[in-house]
């Protein structure tokens, strides 16, 4: 037996073969006796839409792509978590495209490129003027999502702002500052989030005519936080301490090594995160905070606002920071002052 077709069900629900496209693409300028009487029509004869062919009738995809430095992380994991379900519920797939070195982005150069072969594009962590020299090779939408740019829809965090934040709380501790600093690979894109944080914690200290006495730059990987941490214990200042480092990532895996060169936290050094993660938080982490989870489902919300018209003039919406203090930035000494 042969699949019902579009035209078998414009003949069931006495109306021609547009009236039932427009019900399936869910057209507003449709009466709703009219999409009653189409629907019906569908179940009663079981009709599948042909979604491919459907899709390349429209030049469509129901597709977007997100262009980010890496996955895997607990950040990006949560960001593209909140990014996909409410696109996901409005039908659009959403295709991941790790930058990771200087190969994928000269190839992301290029107009060809799979990633934009979708309705809309996401550039992640990224100011899209040092990826490509100029505008992305794509005519779509494009949103920003975790930077900003104010010749495209932004959805950002206020690092620099954050970044003040964290010196200013550093400060308050009155102890030695260690920074450990966040570094790019070789063969990546550099982080404008890394530049805009760094800039207002530097700043800041700069400006209460303090400078850190030690900086580590570190990847975050085990042998970079291994040797970081052996540089710590080598050259950190004879009292306490406290780091003040560029994400919770790198703060969670240099305390480990730290406790293998015999430092104590708590007693020895005090620690201050970045991002305000779930697993900074379950390690009782002291962390500048940023609503990831809200950027997310914010950017899905202007990406889908854009794809269907709905947006008039440029989104540039921005996250401010806030702090969260936990256990790890009081000394034993504090405790029954600043009960943990």
């Amino acid at each position: 037996m042969n699949k019902p077709s579009l035209r078998d069900v414009a003949r069931r629900a006495g109306v021609g073969t547009t009236t039932v496209s427009r019900v399936l693409n869910k057209h507003p300028n449709i009466s709703d006796t009219t999409r009653a009487r189409v629907i019906a029509a569908i179940e009663q004869l079981g009709y599948v839409p042909d979604v491919g062919a459907r899709h390349f009738r429209l030049g469509r995809t129901h597709a977007v792509s997100a262009l980010l430095p890496m996955i895997g992380t607990p950040f990006y994991e949560t960001l593209l978590t909140a990014l996909h379900s409410p696109l996901e519920a409005e039908g659009y797939d959403l295709a991941l495209f790790p930058l990771l070195g200087s190969q994928r982005v000269r190839r992301f150069r290029d107009a060809s490129a799979l990633a934009y072969r979708a309705d809309a594009l996401l550039i992640v962590s990224q100011d899209p003027a040092q990826l490509y020299g100029g505008p992305p090779p794509f005519h779509g939408p494009t949103v920003l999502l975790d930077a900003h740019h104010p010749g495209y829809h932004s959805v950002s965090f206020d690092n620099h702002r954050a970044g003040r934040l964290a010196a200013e709380y550093a400060l308050d501790r009155r102890l030695p500052i260690v920074f450990l600093d966040g570094a790019d690979a070789p063969d990546a894109p550099g982080s404008p989030v890394f530049v805009a944080r760094r800039a207002g914690i530097v700043q800041t200290l700069s400006r209460h005519g303090i400078r850190p006495v030690l900086t580590v730059s570190v990847l975050p990987e085990q042998e970079g936080l291994r040797t970081a941490a052996q540089q710590i214990a080598a050259q950190r200042p004879p009292g306490p301490f406290l780091i003040l480092s560029m994400t919770d990532d790198l703060a969670l895996g240099l305390r480990q090594h730290l406790q293998d060169s015999g430092l104590r936290l708590s007693e020895d050094y005090l620690l201050l995160g970045f991002d305000g993660s779930a697993a900074a938080a379950a390690a009782g982490l002291s962390s500048v905070v940023q609503p990831v989870r809200a950027m997310g489902e914010a950017a899905a919300s202007v990406l889908l606002g854009a794809l269907s018209g709905d947006l008039s003039t440029l989104v540039q919406r921005q996250f401010l920071p806030t702090l969260r203090e936990d256990r790890s930035t009081v000394l034993h000494a504090d405790r029954h002052l600043n009960p943990a």
